[in-house]
C-alpha cells in the first residue's frame, strides 16, 4: 500500500531532493575523515571517499537488473500505473516506493534480510552512488535497512545512518559496466533469474542502443550467448502472452533450461513449420511440467529427436486440411516461402494443437510416445547385457592373461577362481542351447 508524500522532503524514506542530495553530499565530502572504497571505473582504479549520511538521503536506481522483470510484472497485474512508471523519472515518490517493495521481495528470496534481522550483522561495504545519489550497488541492502529501520528504530538504531560511497560523473555505459563487475558476473547465478538479465539486457538495447556484441562486453558473454538468452527470452514471451499471461515474468523464472532447450534444438528439427510446430508442441508441455515424466528440457529434447514420428502420431490424432502458406507466415524463423506441402502440414497441425483442449492431448501422445522410446532402449540394453557381460570378462582374461603369466605371478586362488568361471560358462552354454531348441 502506498504512503502519502511527507511535506518535509528530508522525511522522505526513498530518497532527498536531487538539490538536497548534491547539497548534502558536498559538506559531508569536505568533513570526510579520510578513509576510501576502490572501485575500477572507465578502465582506471579510483579511491572515492566514503562518507556518512542518513539512510533516507539516496533514491534506488530504477535501471536495476535484478528487478528488469519484476517491474514489467507489476505493470502487467496493475494496468492503472502509467507504463513509463520506471522509466520516465526516477526521482518520483511513487515509482521508488514501488521499487522499494519490488527490492524487499527479491531481499526474502536471497536471505538478505534474514542475515540482517541479526542486529548483530551490520554494514560493512559502502553503498555505491552515481553523482545524483541513485544507488548502483547495494539497492536490497538499503531497502532491507529502510525497512528494519523503519519497523524497530530501537533495535535497528544502526541503520539510521550509513556509509556511501559517490562516484564522480561518468556516463551511463560505465555505470552499466560497473554493475556487471560488482553485481552481475560475481553472482549472476544466485541472483539474477534468467528472465530478469534478459529484460535488463533488452531494456538496455532499446533505451540505450546497444548491441548484441556491446551487452556481451558489458556483462563479459559472448555475443553468441547473449542472442541466445534473448531468443529464449522471446520464447517465454511467446508462451505466456499465448496463454493469457502477458508479463508475468514469475511464471517463467524457473524454466531457463526447457527455454534454452527450445532454442538450442530448434533448428535439427527441420524447416519454418516444422519450427513452428515444434515451439507449440514444447509450450504444451511447458503447460503442465507436472504431467511430463521427465524434466522439461530433457522432455523437448526427446521430442526434437523424435520429431518425425511424433508428427505423424499428432496427424493421426488431429486431423488436418492443408492450406496455402502466405510468405509472412513462412518467415517466421527467417525462412524463405515454403517448398513442399509438409512445410504447411506441419504450420496447420502446429495451429490446430493449439485449440481448446488440444494442448492437453497433444501432451499426451508426446510424452506417451516419448516414455515408449526410453522403455525400447532399456529393453535393448537388458537384452544385450549378457552379451555385453561377456565381452567385458573376456577383455578382462586377455589382459590377465597378457600381463600375469609371469615367473613371479601368484597363482594361489587362480584356480579357485577358473573354477567358478567354467561353472558360469556351463550354465550360459545351457541356456544358449535351450534357446537354439
Amino acid at each position: 500500500m502506498l504512503t502519502s508524500l511527507p511535506l518535509n522532503p528530508k522525511d522522505s524514506r526513498f530518497g532527498w531532493t536531487k538539490a538536497a542530495r548534491i547539497e548534502e553530499f558536498g559538506k559531508k565530502l569536505v568533513a570526510a575523515n579520510g578513509a576510501t572504497h576502490r572501485v575500477v571505473i572507465q578502465g582506471q582504479t579510483q579511491d572515492i571517499k566514503i562518507i556518512r549520511v542518513h539512510q533516507n538521503v539516496p533514491k534506488y536506481r530504477l535501471e536495476n537488473g535484478r528487478t528488469a522483470s519484476a517491474q514489467v510484472e507489476h505493470l502487467a497485474k496493475n494496468p492503472q500505473e502509467s507504463v513509463g512508471l520506471f522509466l520516465d523519472d526516477p526521482e518520483l515518490w511513487k515509482a521508488q516506493e514501488i521499487q522499494h517493495a519490488l527490492l524487499l521481495k527479491l531481499a526474502e528470496k536471497s536471505d538478505l534480510r534474514k542475515y540482517f534481522e541479526n542486529a548483530a550483522n551490520k554494514q560493512v561495504d559502502p553503498i555505491l552512488l552515481d553523482e545524483h545519489g541513485f544507488v548502483i550497488n547495494g539497492n536490497r541492502r538499503l531497502a532491507t535497512w529502510r525497512d528494519l529501520f523503519h519497523s524497530d528504530s530501537s533495535k535497528f538504531g544502526h541503520f539510521e545512518y550509513i556509509d556511501v560511497a559517490v562516484l564522480p560523473p561518468v556516463d551511463t555505459k560505465a555505470i552499466d559496466r560497473l554493475e556487471a563487475e560488482l553485481q552481475i558476473e560475481k553472482d549472476i547465478k544466485a541472483d539474477y533469474s534468467w528472465d530478469s538479465k534478459a529484460n535488463m539486457m533488452l531494456a538496455k538495447r532499446q533505451r540505450e542502443g546497444y548491441s548484441d556484441k556491446e551487452l556481451g562486453e558489458v556483462y563479459g558473454m559472448k555475443e553468441a550467448d547473449i542472442k541466445e538468452l534473448l531468443d529464449m527470452r522471446d520464447y517465454a514471451h511467446d508462451w505466456l502472452l499465448s496463454r493469457g499471461k502477458d508479463n508475468m515474468w514469475s511464471l517463467v523464472a524457473g524454466g531457463e533450461l526447457a527455454f534454452r532447450r527450445i532454442v538450442t534444438s530448434r533448428g535439427k528439427v527441420g524447416g519454418t513449420g516444422r519450427q513452428q510446430l515444434f515451439k507449440e508442441a514444447a509450450f504444451a508441455l511447458i503447460d503442465k511440467p507436472d504431467e511430463v515424466k521427465d524434466s522439461l528440457h530433457d522432455a523437448i529434447n526427446g521430442m526434437a529427436q523424435h520429431i518425425g514420428p511424433i508428427i505423424e502420431k499428432l496427424k493421426a490424432a488431429f486431423p488436418i486440411s492443408t492450406v496455402a502458406v502466405d510468405d509472412e507466415t513462412t518467415d517466421l524463423f527467417g525462412g524463405g516461402p515454403a517448398k513442399s506441402s509438409g512445410e504447411a502440414d506441419d504450420l496447420a497441425l502446429s495451429k490446430e494443437i493449439c485449440k481448446g483442449d488440444n494442448a492437453g492431448a497433444a501432451r499426451q501422445i508426446i510424452v506417451e510416445f516419448i516414455e515408449s522410446q526410453k522403455q525400447l532402449k532399456r529393453d535393448t540394453k537388458s537384452a544385450e547385457k549378457l552379451l555385453d557381460c561377456c565381452a567385458r570378462a573376456t577383455g578382462a582374461l586377455e589382459d590377465g592373461i597378457k600381463l600375469g603369466l609371469g615367473a613371479e605371478t601368484k597363482v594361489e586362488g587362480v584356480a579357485g577362481q577358473l573354477d567358478r568361471l567354467e561353472a558360469q560358462i556351463a550354465k550360459i552354454r545351457e541356456f544358449i542351447a535351450s534357446k537354439a531348441c
